[in-house]
């Protein structure tokens, strides 16, 4: 087996076939890519990436050598596996060889906490957007809208206004894959984007505008977010993935 263009062909397959973001088959070439350094110097002449004793090494490897946390670990054996049923399907490799139900078992320990905002320290950003500019209260609703969703950056991003429906009080999301959803409109999200679209001004079919009335990228929320934590005087390194852990903590805790 030709493991370079073995991987390739597994590449096009998660994308063409499977329907992978680009992302997605991204974050696999660069698993695959540590993979195959492993594989250069320990088992060179390997074509069955589900042999348990390789995968053993390669955890220790990882851990060790890498000094990848729990998590990483957990990803780049998720495709491993995920290549493995490549092999499989595509008959380059016999299921009687799949030694996966052998894989050591990670212990599913986060490696530190997820940082999470209290009440106050949330209320706090809330209220630095300047409600007298266009911009402020695109970021008013902006902070909002991820506080109480939960929302991705890139499902913000992608948010059309179109997928803003008051009479059903819902937005229509479009998640990873392609896959759609529905979110409640809380009365507090349906005010604070109706307050930005009183301002708003722009023919594109995004919801929120950049400032050069462009559609807004995920980097532009990251510092956005960034700033009015700055703003706030919270010492803790805020961003819109610790907004989402603080909206599931605090639903959990309600």
């Amino acid at each position: 087996m030709n493991r370079e263009s073995t991987i390739q062909e597994f590449l096009d397959f998660a994308q063409m076939v499977r329907g992978c973001r680009p992302k997605t088959a991204e974050a696999y070439a660069i698993d695959l890519k540590v993979w195959k350094m492993f594989c250069a110097v320990h088992y060179p002449q390997i074509d069955n990436p589900s042999k348990a004793k390789m995968v053993v090494d390669y955890i220790r490897y990882l851990r060790v050598d890498r000094k990848n946390a729990s998590a990483a670990v957990g990803r780049k054996l998720a495709t491993l596996s995920a290549f493995t049923d490549f092999l499989i399907l595509m008959e380059l490799l016999d299921s009687k060889q799949d030694e996966r139900k052998k894989w050591p078992k990670l212990l599913d320990i986060p490696e530190r906490l997820p940082v999470v905002l209290e009440n106050k320290e949330m209320q706090d950003i809330l209220t630095q957007p300047d409600m007298t500019t266009v911009l402020g209260r695109r970021d008013r609703a902006i902070l909002t809208l991820i506080y109480s969703t939960g929302l991705r950056v890139s499902e913000v991003c992608s948010l059309q206004m179109k997928d803003i429906s008051r009479n059903e009080q819902r937005i229509l999301i479009s998640g990873k894959g392609g896959r759609e959803r529905y979110v409640p409109l809380d009365p507090i999200v349906d005010e604070a984007i109706q307050e930005y679209l009183k301002s708003r001004n722009s023919t594109i079919s995004e919801l929120f505008v950049s400032k050069k009335s462009g559609s807004l990228t995920p980097r532009a929320i990251q510092l956005m977010v960034k700033k009015y934590a700055q703003e706030a005087k919270i010492d803790k390194k805020v961003t819109p993935h610790k907004l989402r852990h603080t909206c599931a903590t605090h639903l959990l805790q309600e």
